[in-house]
């Protein structure tokens, strides 16, 4: 019998002043599937940090799953690179989780999905099934806001928004400061950036 396999990607922290870029990817199975549809797996945008905190730990020790982490300084180097761009960093970090994913499931018949970070969709799909080495064209899409259609993305996004969290708050212990979310929507991480030292590692300092 073929194993069916449901892949799904996300990120948190695109937006970020302070902290990392976050993606996650995550392999679900039939019962998986089954799982997240139970528990009302969703965006972690609309889940409060309690429950979020909860289905990603449980979501981690149930699902096969990888985390790739890009902090500040790397984040800027690509937005400074106009070859490169921010679009691309995440179509490097996406590209490796899927190099992962169909190493570890190349017997079984996947369909992975990204929520695509740049408006073009479509060329963001053909740059990333070329990058990535994704064995069939047809199995690999890529659409805006994914995680909020589709519940193996949903899930992706709760455990890469857990782990970005995970580590903003190891960041808040090491500089022994309240630095808010790290969003620019946010009061206290503005404030936290006016005083800060110029090229903070913690902090994003190009746009």
């Amino acid at each position: 019998m073929i194993t069916r396999i449901s892949i799904g990607i996300d990120e948190a922290g695109r937006g970020c002043a302070i902290g990392p870029l976050v993606v996650a990817i995550i392999a679900a199975d039939e019962s998986d599937r089954r799982w997240f549809n139970a528990r009302n797996v969703r965006d972690s945008k609309i889940v409060l940090p309690p429950e979020r905190e909860r289905l990603a730990a449980e979501i981690k020790m149930r699902c096969w799953f990888q985390l790739k982490i890009a902090p500040a300084p790397a984040i800027d180097a690509a937005v400074r690179d106009r070859t490169r761009t921010l679009n691309g960093l995440e179509l490097e970090m996406m590209s490796a989780c899927l190099r992962d994913a169909q190493e570890e499931y190349g017997d079984s018949e996947r369909q992975a999905l990204v929520d695509a970070p740049s408006i073009n969709a479509q060329g963001f799909l053909e740059k990333l099934y070329d990058a990535s080495g994704w064995d069939d064209m047809e199995s690999l899409r890529a659409m805006h806001h994914a995680d909020a259609l589709n519940r193996t993305v949903a899930a992706a996004s709760l455990v890469a928004k857990s782990e970005r969290e995970r580590l903003i708050a190891k960041l808040k212990v090491e500089l022994g400061t309240d630095f808010g979310c790290g969003y620019c929507h946010d009061p206290l991480t503005i404030a936290h950036i006016k005083v800060a030292s110029p090229n903070a590692p913690h902090i994003r300092w190009s746009w």
